[in-house]
């Protein structure tokens, strides 16, 4: 894993299934550089990184050749999320632990339910029938 103190400062340790560990000798693409660009603008538009921390990880983007080289500019910024929410997932506007109303029943499910009870009365009926 890389540690110690480069050009940036001291660099934190990345996990070793981190692509800038893992394939730190594979050459750095072009998309590989937009999306760290892109990581770098949003965390100092956030104000994560000063002016001067910028310009230098900025520095390093655009001279790096392997994907090694960048390990020292990703360990200095903020963790992304790195997976989408399932679209079968509300996010609620309720405060946490704030309790939401329930959504109405679909007419489908309604129909299931109470054939599916119909069902079950059938089944019942037959089976007293025959123990009787």
């Amino acid at each position: 894993m890389p540690t110690g103190v480069g050009s940036l400062g001291t660099v934190k340790e990345l996990p070793p299934s981190s692509r800038y560990v893992a394939r730190a000798s594979e050459p750095v693409t072009d998309a590989d550089r937009t999306e760290i660009n892109t990581w770098l603008n949003d965390a100092f538009s956030a104000g994560t990184l000063d002016e001067q921390t910028f310009q230098h990880h900025l520095d390093a983007l655009y001279a790096a050749t392997t994907l090694g080289d960048l390990a020292p500019v990703v360990a200095d910024l903020p963790a992304r999320a790195t997976h989408n929410v399932p679209q079968n997932i509300e996010q609620s506007t309720a405060a946490p632990g704030e309790l939401t109303p329930s959504r109405p029943m679909s007419g489908r499910t309604m129909a299931t339910l109470v054939g599916g009870g119909g069902l079950v009365v059938v089944l019942l009926i037959i089976i007293l029938a025959i123990l009787l």
